[in-house]
Formats: C-alpha cells, structure tokens, sequence
C-alpha cells in the first residue's frame, strides 16, 4: 500500500513541480509589465508638456494630447499582476517538491517493507 501510495504521490508532486517550473520561467522571460514601464517612462515627457500646454489634468485638451499614453499606474498594475503570477508559479514548485518528496520516502518505505525476512539456520 506505501508502494503504491508513494508511487502516485510521486508522480503529482512531479507534475506540480512541473507545472509551477513552466509558470515561473514563463513569467520571469515576460516582457509584459518591463515594456509597459518602458513606455510610461517615454510617456513621462508628453504628459508635462500637456500639463504645461492645457493646466489642469482635467480639462479636455489636456485628455486629447494624453489619450493613449501609458501611465506610471499602468506600469505598477502590471508589475503587480506579474508578481502575483510569479507567487502562483512558486506555491506548486514548493508543492510539488515537498509531495514528490513524501511519495519518494514512501517508495523507499514500502520497497525496504517488502523484503522477506530470510531465516539464518543456527
């Protein structure tokens, strides 16, 4: 039974692991939230030269020259959304680990729990 349970075991937590591996790699390779804050950081300058050209951010002339610039908000929404996903990547690599971990224990136990005892003649 601790064969078979370490077996299974073994098998999810490798495949948690390996789920939340892909997720980690896919998030740390994204240029998702970096582009965003890139364009904000391009961005910076059209928005003091509206503010300085229109006034106050709340007139339309100053809404027509910002329309389709990107934020400093935009940048740290994204950057927090892609830290959340890098958080949902982590919680299974470490699942899948300390699973895969138990299952491997519980193989060993039941194989070494297999073995007949050989009676040694006197």
């Amino acid at each position: 039974m601790k064969l078979v349970l370490g077996i299974i075991l073994l098998l999810g937590g490798g495949l948690l692991l390996l789920i939340g591996v892909i997720v980690c790699i896919a998030t740390l390779t994204s240029d998702y939230a970096s582009s965003t804050c890139e364009q904000a950081e391009k961005d910076r300058d059209a928005f003091s030269e509206a503010r300085i050209k229109c006034g106050s951010p709340t007139t339309d002339c100053y809404k027509r020259e910002t329309i389709g610039l990107t934020t400093e908000a935009d940048c740290e929404a994204k950057t927090a959304y892609m830290n959340k996903q890098l958080i949902m990547g982590i919680v299974p690599v470490v699942l899948g680990a300390f699973v895969g971990f138990i299952g491997a224990v519980l193989i060993t136990l039941g194989i070494i729990g297999r073995r007949k005892k050989v009676a040694v003649p006197v």
